[in-house]
């Protein structure tokens, strides 16, 4: 799936709740992409995959070390796969096109093994190694990794939560209340079942780093 689909099709939404009926499926469609960034806006982060690379700038200072491992480890946005390139800004004068791209050696990528197992998961850390030539992150410094974003595959509990919490939206699942929400939050919010939802998925898959 591209970067700003939905998390399921309408296909897939019709088949959950048994209607054969094609004739909502636009209006499905943009519902369930509502659905899909509210899900990333109360998990913190997008479960697609960029199509090409993307270049991303991260604050040593700020986001990118913090104890425990000092200046050693960096958190990053989830990240689908080893990158094409990870650069230091050493001379600090917001340039990268005047530095020399790291050896794979002097970083790893974490947690360990995320591609591995029944469902592949991103890296969200890099960390400097014992073994590479860096030493640690430079304090104050920028890094610039170049890869594609997100997630190889978008995870199945997400595209039935989608679908499910849509058809809350949409009052075409049992899991609806009969009240009419005024909008995609209060929709589910009125549901205890959507509320036990989002709740499960928070913590199965919200972004925290550790």
């Amino acid at each position: 799936m591209a970067i700003a689909d939905a998390y399921a099709t309408a296909t897939q939404y019709r088949a959950a709740i048994t209607k054969s009926d094609t004739g909502d499926d636009t209006e499905i469609d943009l519902d369930l992409l509502a659905v899909s960034r509210y899900l990333e806006r109360r998990l913190g982060r997008f479960f697609n995959v960029d199509a090409s690379d993307v270049t991303r700038i991260y604050d040593v200072g700020s986001r990118g070390a913090r104890p425990p491992g000092g200046h050693k480890r960096l958190w990053i946005d989830d990240l689908s796969a080893a990158p094409t390139s990870v650069k230091i800004d050493k001379d600090n004068d917001g340039l990268f096109s005047d530095e020399t791209a790291l050896a794979s050696t002097d970083y790893e990528l974490y947690p360990l093994n995320a591609p591995d197992g029944p469902e592949a998961r991103p890296y969200t850390r890099l960390d400097v190694t014992a073994w590479g030539d860096e030493g640690s992150w430079p304090h104050d410094s920028r890094v610039q990794i170049i890869g594609k974003w997100g997630w190889l595959a978008v995870p199945a509990a997400i595209t039935r939560a989608a679908i499910h919490l849509a058809g809350i939206l949409r009052l075409e699942s049992p899991r609806a209340t009969s009240r009419i929400p005024d909008d995609l939050g209060n929709s589910i919010e009125t549901s205890p079942q959507g509320q036990a939802i989002v709740r499960q998925l928070m913590n199965a898959y919200r972004r925290v780093d550790i």
